[in-house]
């Protein structure tokens, strides 16, 4: 049955995608194949991983060159997330069948999902038979959720006849597809219905309907949507309607709504100025905040908060808690209330009782409000700024029993500056542990001196350790010291890596300072988001040095500074609205 209402989706006339797995066709474990991309193919030829034609470079404003193409990605077919697909089942059936449909199959909330989307282990981007099980689930549920509720849902009422119920299940895809349903589209839906539903098997009315919308929401239209514009073999815009589905996606985990639809209709994604006027619309809505907002909760690992383990009787689960909790509210702050800057410069936060202890602060501040969990602003300390010296942030990284100025230093280089750095080779090893073996005592500026005069671990810890050290003077659970466990005084003093334009920094607040002045910072901010927004990087992601991170860069330069601005400098780029041919010539 399902195969007779599910088809294959074909990219435009200029051709069609090679082995497209049908999803709820009965083969649960087909993969999808992409347009472009590892280990993609196309007319039987391997991809290489390309996002383009061919690579390039091209000088910035700011006299930087930048790599590649302005295009990250190839064109594609891109899975819905799980959670994609319960907020879409959620806003065209009922947003308490969502919530119930992630709570049911064990869906991660908004603030836990992969960054991106796609990287999860438990999703990826093809269709596996865990991945067809849970949207298998997930759409017998909405069925069901129909026949309960069928007279509401319908409006068909308790007498419900053929025509009004097809009717219905033709409008239903037209918004579950998030385009018109095509003529071929609305024929198998039909065919379905009429022929294999109620003539063949003999279904009630409200039976059909119900199997009917299973289908519907197992088929490929609902459950991937595609990137691949008016030709498929060109580089080139995607299509207003598959913008729309993008930029909706991207910004509030959902499908579009009738708004965005509209304007896509009314031709009025085709400028960056129309772009812009929706996601400054969207952005105002609770959906799309809220969105965001679990997606930076996500990049900056604050849920790694609810497994770390420190030895420290202060680190109740009360603490805990109360450390996510202050992440929640400053984010909260500095994304829709200041710039993107305050992320690392904000003097502002807001604690308890419990957390303004480990901060040193006065608590409740004078004159300042308390909301009903007990949490109220302060100002941070002096030797205090932004989300460097949040006792959250620097838990996460903080092993049981000492600080970790390795594991710190390698949060940062990669939250703020978006270089990973590659694990030690097994060769080094034993060099590692005859290291600490043979100054057991050594303090942590120790370690790092020996390590920059080490071969070959300095060529990678100096590029790291400097933020590491700076940030030593917060314990475990990001409390202040003056010396550490054996005493001795700590000295935050650094020289900062040439990424950030080197010289000296004093401590963590000017660490922060350095950084936030940095142009890779603005850059790895530009380039997380675009990420985020390509939902899967399988095909061509954004990368640091490309044009496309470049051209985001160069847009939020010319504005406000505000996160928002960020979201819009991406969602008019040429790396989000356009993709490339890949191999597909």
């Amino acid at each position: 049955m399902l195969l007779a209402c599910n088809g294959a989706i074909s990219p435009p006339e200029a051709g069609t995608v090679a082995s497209f797995g049908t999803a709820g066709s009965g083969v649960p474990g087909v993969a999808t194949t992409r347009v472009g991309g590892p280990g993609a193919v196309m007319n039987g030829v391997v991809g290489t991983g390309s996002a383009g034609p061919s690579s390039s470079s091209s000088t910035g404003a700011a006299g930087a060159t930048c790599h590649g193409e302005k295009l990250a990605s190839a064109k594609r077919i891109v899975r819905l997330s799980f959670n994609q697909i319960a907020n879409t089942i959620g806003t065209l059936f009922s947003p308490e069948l969502a919530a119930k449909l992630i709570a049911d199959n064990d869906i991660v909330d908004w603030e836990h999902r992969a960054f991106p989307p796609l990287q999860s282990p438990r999703e990826g981007n093809s269709i596996t038979d865990a991945t067809w099980k849970t949207m298998d689930s997930m759409a017998a549920s909405a069925a069901q959720y129909v026949v309960d509720n069928f007279a509401t849902v319908t409006a068909c009422g308790a007498d419900a006849t053929d025509a009004c119920a097809q009717q219905y299940l033709l409008e239903l895809a037209d918004q579950a597809f998030r385009r018109p349903a095509t003529a071929a589209e609305k024929e198998r839906i039909s065919t379905l219905y009429s022929g294999a539903l109620r003539g063949t098997a003999g279904a009630t009315v409200i039976e059909a309907v119900q199997y009917s919308v299973y289908a519907i929401l197992q088929s490929p239209q609902v459950v991937y949507r595609t990137e691949f514009g008016a030709d498929w073999t060109v580089d080139g815009r995607m299509s207003d309607l598959e913008l729309a589905s993008a930029l909706s996606f991207f910004l509030t985990d959902n499908l579009p709504d009738a708004q965005l639809i509209a304007a896509a209709n009314d031709g009025k994604l085709a400028t960056p100025t129309g772009i812009a006027a929706e996601v400054d619309r969207l952005l105002k809505t609770e959906p799309a905040r809220k969105n965001l907002h679990g997606a930076m909760m996500s990049y900056f690992a604050f849920p790694q908060l609810e497994s770390v383990k420190i030895d420290d009787p202060a680190f109740t689960d009360g603490l805990r808690n109360s450390m996510y909790h202050e992440a929640e509210l400053f984010l909260q702050n500095v994304l829709w209330n200041g710039h993107v800057t305050d992320l690392l410069l904000s003097k502002q936060t807001t604690v308890n009782a419990n957390l303004a202890k480990v901060y040193g602060a006065t608590f409740p501040a004078p004159g300042a409000k308390l909301d009903a969990d007990g949490f109220g602003p302060i100002t941070m300390p002096d030797l205090r700024m932004g989300i460097l010296t949040q006792p959250g942030f620097l838990a996460t990284r903080s092993r049981p029993d000492k600080t970790s100025v390795v594991g710190r230093g390698l949060l940062i280089k990669n939250a703020f500056l978006c270089t990973e750095t590659p694990p030690p080779p097994e060769s080094i090893a034993e060099t590692i542990a005859s290291i600490v073996a043979a100054n057991p005592d050594a303090s942590e500026r120790d370690l790092a001196n020996i390590r920059a005069m080490t071969s070959p671990c300095f060529s990678c810890h100096q590029t790291f350790d400097a933020y590491g050290l700076a940030l030593d003077s917060f314990d475990v659970i990001g409390r202040h010291r003056m010396t550490d466990p054996k005493g001795r005084p700590i000295d935050t003093s650094v020289t900062l890596p040439e990424q950030v334009g080197g010289g000296m920094a004093k401590d963590a607040v000017e660490v922060a300072m350095k950084l936030a002045a940095s142009g890779g910072f603005a850059e790895c901010m530009g380039r997380n988001l675009m990420n985020y927004a390509l939902a899967d990087v399988s095909a061509g992601a954004a990368e640091l040095d490309s044009c496309a991170v470049d051209e985001v860069a160069q847009a939020f330069a010319q504005t406000d500074g505000s996160f928002s601005a960020l979201i819009r400098s991406v969602a008019t780029s040429q790396g989000f609205v356009a993709r490339s041919k890949g191999i597909a010539q």
